[in-house]
């Protein structure tokens, strides 16, 4: 009994589209990620207290269990793979909330060890590796003022390490000043990362 339910369960996850293939139209459709290596990540929606409530299941190319959850989204984006700190496993980005323009997200970070829930709560614009061991989220304030605050993933937690603000005086300039974290990589180095944007 038990080996027909997982072979059924297994087609059904094997019929699934991508999300990434995937368009919003009003609900998010069943959906599967498939990392390089073989980590499948499967997700399913139903109508939820507001939104949806969705479920996650992380399998690696074995098909072992490697994490599950569930979640609430309000979001008109799809989950999608992102290796945010450089050390070749994809991690996994699922939006619950977007607003005008910043979306929160729930992050799982993938290593050695499988996955683990890194937040569920961070918020912005763009999420982007910038060097091994080091990522930053892009988040807007105002019209004028963006935030961009960079990450680190210890395997274990992230890690706030510095943040900059970025106020444009009009379209052709722009300050960029470091507002919080440590300064051992320096001013400079955060705001080069991001004022290309």
């Amino acid at each position: 009994m038990l080996i027909s339910v997982v072979a059924t369960l297994a087609l059904q996850v094997a019929s699934l589209p991508s999300c990434d293939s995937l368009e919003y139209d009003g609900a998010h459709e069943n959906c599967v990620l498939i990392a390089d290596d073989g980590t499948m990540a499967t997700f399913m929606f139903e109508p939820g207290e507001w939104g949806e409530s969705g479920s996650v299941v992380i399998t690696n190319a074995d098909g072992a269990c490697l994490w599950a959850d569930t979640f609430e989204t309000e979001s008109f984006f799809y989950p999608r793979l992102e290796d945010l700190d450089g050390n070749g496993f994809a991690d996994i980005l699922v939006p619950l909330i977007t607003g005008n323009v910043n979306t929160e997200m729930l992050i799982f970070m993938g290593g050695e060890g499988g996955y683990a829930v890194a937040s569920r709560e961070l918020g912005g614009y763009a999420f982007d590796p910038v060097v091994p061991g080091l990522f930053v989220v892009m988040a807007r304030s105002s019209a004028a003022e963006r935030y961009a605050s960079f990450y680190t993933w210890t395997g274990e937690a992230l890690g706030l390490e510095a943040s900059v603000a970025i106020v444009h005086q009009d379209e052709d300039s722009a300050t960029c000043t470091l507002a919080t974290g440590a300064t051992g990589r320096g001013e400079d180095f955060y705001c080069s990362a991001v004022m290309s944007e």
